[in-house]
């Protein structure tokens, strides 16, 4: 089967690097070097033409091809540990951890913050910027203006020019968090926290109005909206840059009902025309939400776990509930067409998958992701990336590939990883076929780790328990319908055996009688094995019965201990082992 669209996706490990491109096997691209041990950082730009990667002593910046790489740049910033493209790829943004030094009396700081160009590698501009939380400029889509904040104001910027400095500015206090808009003729959201008593707000504003601005200009919001236990936000623009959902979010619930805080959603039309609350109808914390690519639509997973998952028009009316479930992530294909709910951090990791043009019949596909720490959708919308991260999980790092029916296509495990992601391809994004198409062929490190579970579900498979032979039971609902009789039962034991044999004082001990000592048949020993396994199994299914209690605590939002969330954390050893003994 030919690859339905070149794809290609990349790691960075802490002794080395690597790029992968082509179905189903995944070989390395040729022309980059992997041996990199001082790796800090790797960033694609937006259409996936260009990476860039910090090392400890300087910034590479490769052309990238479907089935090779070039080195075009090394830039000499030392310990850059965090990039930035601009979304044309025509601008790299690097930045450094900032020094200070002492002239005349004066602690001064470096320039850390630089943008770079990336066509010749020269420097166009730097800054001081001691934190990286918002440190970089954000660009509009043509590239024409970019825009940071300053103190107490956002200052607007031509990235062609960077000489000429500022071009325009929004010149208000109290400015929390900006999001600049996509689109051709730009917004920017601007937070503003409560402040003496006054309601917390967000307004947006026309980046061409903000352009040419003194500082004493008043600048008129399109649309603003205002509320109150709002101490931090979260900003999602939809891909035409018309309407915004805005989640406001405090870090303690005052009424006491939550462990999370409290959160709430928003949404506010760019032309100011409509804004209103999204109205959630099951208690608890908001999840996540995420914009069909359409923008015409989005998902919300809210409520206490269980959690609800929903969509909403772009004009806040249900379009459909999913159900209830414990799942945590919204991920829609770049076509909009599919869209994952799934469970990641303390949840299983179940990755349910959707048709939202079937919704009728249900989740489609369900595929296991325990222990991921990262989903992607590649850009042609058919497969799905996961990856098991460092330092989460520091055992069984690596990728795992699955087509969209849950057929995991290939696996590649990698030492100590902490990065991963595919290569975009947002020109050439083919649209997603009518039918769902079949997976292609599984490679050949696939392959081996299916065989190898199937090899071990068929091992455990040779031993029933005693009680589950005759019913004709499976192990499993064996052990569920015995499990609180589980506890092993004391053997009985004769009164002359259980005193011991009267001794008269003074007497000579007896003569010791013959005993008969049978020699002990294959039917005993087996029997003998048995009795022990059956042991274990028991045991075993009393860990995961607690632990399906401790999972049941932690879904309702209940705050759990380090030792009951490694207790959850060890259920898969104990289903391995329960597996290796015939459960």
């Amino acid at each position: 089967m030919a690859d339905p669209c070149p794809l290609a996706w990349a790691f960075r490990a802490q002794k080395r690097l690597g790029l992968r491109a082509g179905l189903s096997d995944f070989p390395a691209v040729p022309g980059f070097d992997e041996e990199h041990s001082d790796a800090r950082m790797l960033k694609y730009s937006r259409d996936g033409s260009m990476l860039g990667v910090a090392l400890e002593n300087s910034i590479h910046i490769y052309e990238v091809h479907a089935d090779a790489v070039k080195l075009l740049h090394e830039i000499p910033v030392q310990k850059g540990i965090e990039l930035s493209f601009s979304p044309k790829g025509t601008f790299l943004s690097t930045w450094e951890r900032p020094v200070r030094s002492e002239e005349g009396g004066n602690v001064l700081y470096s320039k850390n913050l630089r943008v770079w160009d990336t066509k010749t590698g020269q420097l166009v501009a730097e800054f001081e910027r001691r934190q990286l939380d918002g440190a970089f400029f954000q660009f509009t889509d043509a590239e024409e203006y970019c825009v940071r904040q300053v103190s107490t104001e956002l200052q607007v910027y031509d990235p062609r020019n960077f000489a000429q400095g500022t071009i325009g500015r929004l010149r208000v206090d109290n400015i929390g968090a900006f999001q600049l808009g996509p689109s051709t003729n730009p917004s920017v959201a601007v937070f503003f926290p409560e402040k003496r008593g006054a309601p917390a707000s967000v307004r947006l504003y026309a980046v061409k109005s903000m352009l040419g601005a003194s500082l004493d200009a008043q600048v008129q919001p399109l649309a603003q909206k205002s509320f109150f236990k709002a101490e931090k936000v979260t900003f999602k623009w939809n891909a035409t840059g018309t309407s915004l959902l805005v989640m406001t979010a405090t870090d303690h619930d005052q009424t006491g009902k939550s462990y999370y805080g409290e959160s709430n959603l928003y949404m506010l039309s760019a032309r100011g025309d409509f804004d209103c609350r999204v109205e959630l109808d099951k208690e608890g914390p908001i999840h996540d939400f995420e914009w069909n690519p359409s923008s015409r639509e989005f998902v919300v997973i809210y409520g206490y776990m269980p959690a609800k998952a929903v969509i909403f028009s772009y004009r806040v009316n249900v379009i459909a509930e999913l159900g209830t479930q414990p799942r945590n992530l919204i991920a829609f294909n770049p076509q909009g067409r599919l869209f994952c709910l799934a469970g990641f951090g303390n949840l299983a990791g179940t990755v349910d998958i959707w048709d939202r043009e079937r919704l009728e019949d249900g989740k489609l596909f369900t595929l296991d992701a325990s222990n991921s720490s990262v989903l992607e959708w590649s850009p042609c919308g058919q497969f799905l990336l996961t990856g098991t991260l460092s330092p989460r999980l520091r055992v069984e790092n690596g990728v795992k590939i699955w087509h969209c029916t849950g057929v995991l296509v290939h696996v590649e495990m990698v030492d100590e990883m902490y990065q991963t992601c595919w290569r975009p391809q947002h020109e050439t994004v083919p649209p997603f076929p009518k039918q769902i198409p079949s997976a292609p062929a599984c490679s050949a490190a696939a392959t081996a780790l299916l065989a190898k579970k199937t090899a071990t579900t068929k091992l455990a498979g040779t031993y029933r328990p005693p009680g589950a032979r005759s019913s004709g039971a499976s192990t499993s609902d064996y052990l569920h319908r015995n499990v609180e009789e589980s506890a092993p039962k004391p053997l009985y034991h004769p009164p002359a055996a259980a005193r011991g044999r009267r001794k008269v004082p003074g007497a000579a001990p007896a003569e010791p009688k013959a005993v008969q000592k049978p020699e002990m048949g294959a039917a005993d020993v087996t029997a003998s094995e048995a009795g022990t396994v059956e042991k274990k199994l028991r045991n075993l299914a009393k860990k995961l019965k607690a632990i399906e209690q401790l999972k049941e605590r932690r879904n309702r939002g209940e705050a759990m201990e380090k030792t009951q969330l490694q207790k959850i954390e060890g259920e898969q050893e104990i289903r391995k082992e329960l597996q290796e003994l015939g459960g």
